[in-house]
């Protein structure tokens, strides 16, 4: 299968489609949930399942465009499989969902479901018929260099957003996991006791069960034992909560921390990209730069060939 379009214009396509993912997702959570939640994967604005799954559109139904009913369920189809597939591979890689849709019906392992394979199908089909024609239009007009500045810029950006995300959720998997084996050790010595207690009760009744008239006394002693137990259990099981409670706030800050210094981090680097880039630009609009030169003669005999 060809690609419709040259290299450099798939990438943007897909940070354009990223990037207005990712404001679909803020402005549907902040209706439904009444507040910010900054979605995605990533610490960036990008959504990369959206820049994916419509690229995958325009590829696969890019010929059949023009018949609606065809687009619209191709596209449902599309992007249903590349959610699943990208819903699943996180949850297999770091454990963890990014979107659920246990809770409504029809649902493939709370990946996909049938409502919002319906909204993909209508999105993507408006897309084709509005929103790609006038990208096309706007990238058509974009000069080669400035689409080559702007990819080294952004795709720099993307992929340290990437390695710090991966970075920021095995540190919080290390760290919970180390949770997990303190709450065993913890239950560990609760069972160790537990059974301590119901070894003295055995005695007690292999000792006195032959005579009725200390049977009260083995009764008491039981129940004595289990209102202990049953303390030291709970009196556990709040320890267990406390420190999750504590790991928990703990590790919201340093995420929270963490995704501040990255964004700081992609804003110093966008900013040192734009200059250098700028400055490039600069020379090469002078004229006086012999790689200018040379890109004008290969667009000039480029040109020339067309004609």
């Amino acid at each position: 299968m060809s690609f419709p379009y040259d290299i450099f214009d798939s990438f943007l396509m897909f940070f354009i489609y990223a990037f207005i993912g990712w404001i679909i997702e803020v402005i549907y959570y902040g209706i439904t949930e009444g507040k910010f939640v900054n979605r995605g994967f990533l610490n960036g604005p990008l959504c990369p399942v959206y820049g994916i799954g419509f690229y995958a559109v325009i590829l696969c139904l890019l010929p059949i465009q023009d018949n609606f009913v065809a687009l619209f369920f191709g596209s449902m189809a599309i992007t249903t499989v590349i959610e699943f597939l990208a819903g699943f591979i996180l949850y297999r890689i770091f454990k963890l969902r990014w979107w659920d849709y246990s809770k409504y019906k029809l649902n493939i392992g709370g990946f996909i479901c049938l409502q919002f394979s319906i909204y993909w199908g209508v999105a993507c089909t408006l897309a084709m018929k509005i929103l790609h024609p006038t990208v096309l239009y706007i990238l058509e007009k974009v000069p080669f260099v400035v689409k080559i500045v702007v990819l080294t810029i952004l795709i720099s950006i993307l992929v340290f957003d990437i390695v710090s995300t991966v970075i920021t959720i095995i540190g919080f998997k290390k760290k919970l996991a180390l949770l997990t084996n303190v709450s065993k050790e913890i239950r560990n010595v609760s069972d160790k006791l537990g059974e301590q207690i119901y070894g003295g009760v055995d005695k007690v009744v292999t000792r006195t069960a032959p005579a009725v008239e200390t049977y009260g006394e083995y009764r008491q002693l039981y129940n004595t034992h289990r209102v202990e137990e049953k303390a030291l259990m709970k009196q556990h099981r709040q320890e267990e909560r406390e420190i999750l409670e504590k790991l928990v706030s703990q590790e919201k800050l340093n995420f929270k921390n963490t995704k501040q210094n990255a964004n700081d981090k992609l804003d110093k680097m966008a900013h040192g990209l734009r200059r250098r880039e700028q400055h490039l630009l600069d020379k090469l609009s002078t004229g006086k730069n012999d790689a200018y030169r040379l890109v004008i003669s290969v667009l000039k005999g480029e040109e020339d060939q067309g004609k």
